[in-house]
């Protein structure tokens, strides 16, 4: 719920954000937004001829992606994942999500989309069926149960 009074800006914040949101996944370098949503690196040559950016500064730039699309956090928390589900194996009721503010934006095809259906299971759980070793659906699990970010969750079978 909004009120009235704040109807305006929360419209103006929405559309920045998605100006902010649009420029970061297409890297839009001709928008000013870039600089914020990039967040990397020295600011374009512009920023400092025409806009006074301090000459020798920089904005850190040992990170560059957001949220999600850091894909050594992507790999950190499906491995995470993964040993939570190897530990609590026996507890059904445990879940695994990977939490982020942002999703995968840019790298959600490599990175996160192969690893949506994933199921794994533990030799332990191997049966004979039709002279064949199977693991059993029951006895699988996902690599991960979930991905809660802000935009585009992976929830599964929760109802929200």
């Amino acid at each position: 719920m909004v009120d009235d009074k704040n109807t305006d800006d929360v419209e103006k914040h929405y559309q920045t954000w998605l100006l902010a949101k649009e420029a970061y996944i297409t890297k839009n370098k001709h928008t000013k937004i870039y600089s914020l949503t990039n967040a990397c690196g020295g600011p374009p040559k512009e920023a400092k001829s025409d806009h006074g950016w301090p000459k020798e500064q920089v904005i850190s730039d040992s990170k560059t992606s957001a949220g999600m699309d850091r894909t050594d956090d992507i790999k950190k928390g499906i491995y995470q994942t993964l040993k939570i589900g190897i530990t609590h194996r026996d507890e059904k009721n445990y879940k695994t999500a990977i939490i982020s503010n942002l999703p995968a934006y840019r790298h959600s095809t490599d990175y996160v989309v192969p690893f949506i259906p994933m199921l794994w299971g533990l030799e332990k759980d191997l049966k004979e069926f039709n002279n064949k070793q199977v693991i059993f659906k029951e006895d699988l699990r996902y690599a991960f149960d979930y991905i809660i970010t802000l935009e585009n969750p992976l929830l599964r079978e929760l109802k929200v």
